[in-house]
């Protein structure tokens, strides 16, 4: 079920379509909740810090807060019986090499970045095949080429690039969309380059992206989104 993205209310005659999305207390996921809220959306926003989820549900009457740990708390009962998209926005980037990096921090990285998107997607594939809905990840440049200095998260971006494109040809019988949205330097608190932070892509403009994959026509999927800024930037 799609809204167009020209307006700025839902059709109150339609039923209320309902997004889960994850690392909603800042950044990208945040601002992916507020803009689908914008549009109508009921919002499950998803996140592990108390208060900026409870600002962030203030700022809105459709947005609802869920404070969980992806890794370590259990998922069962985060995903509503009605899910017309699922955003995986949350994500860790430890910036160190293969050798500085230890067995749980790798666990950690790929837990979170990856094992996570795919269980919730798992629990909400009944909806969304009803639905005709959409799951984004929001992924990385890092997903399609890997630097020295995040080795490890470039893995865990590369295994999630994977992740998005089998389960699109798993799902494309069911009528379950499913796109991958690679944003450049964003600033948001996940980015700790020395550049001028002007520069970097704004946390909005990547969250217009992931709504314009799920707000997309009936007729197409958005499969590969890649956001860069309008100048390259090396650090």
């Amino acid at each position: 079920m799609n809204i167009s993205t020209q307006t700025g209310t839902q059709d109150s005659t339609q039923p209320t379509t309902t997004a889960v999305v994850t690392g909603a207390t800042s950044g990208i996921g945040r601002e992916v909740a507020r803009q689908l809220a914008d549009l109508g959306w009921r919002v499950i926003a998803i996140g592990r810090d108390q208060e900026a989820l409870d600002e962030l549900a203030a700022s809105s009457e459709r947005i609802t807060p869920r404070r969980a740990d992806l890794v370590t708390d259990d998922l069962d009962g985060l995903v509503p019986e009605q899910v017309d998209a699922l955003v995986h926005a949350a994500g860790i980037s430890p910036s160190t090499s293969v050798e500085d990096t230890s067995e749980e921090d790798w666990e950690r990285v790929l837990a979170l970045n990856v094992t996570a998107g795919a269980a919730l997607a798992r629990r909400a594939l009944p909806a969304l095949r009803s639905a005709r809905g959409t799951i984004v990840f929001v992924n990385s440049g890092a997903g399609t080429a890997a630097r020295p200095r995040n080795t490890p998260y470039a893995a865990s971006k590369h295994a999630l690039r994977a992740l998005a494109n089998g389960l699109r040809v798993e799902e494309e019988e069911n009528g379950v969309r499913v796109s991958t949205v690679y944003p450049g330097p964003t600033d948001t608190p996940m980015f700790g380059g020395d550049v001028d932070r002007a520069a970097l892509i704004r946390p909005e403009s990547v969250a217009k992206a992931v709504v314009m994959a799920i707000t997309a026509s009936d007729d197409v999927q958005l499969t590969d989104i890649h956001v860069r800024p309008r100048r390259e930037l090396s650090w």
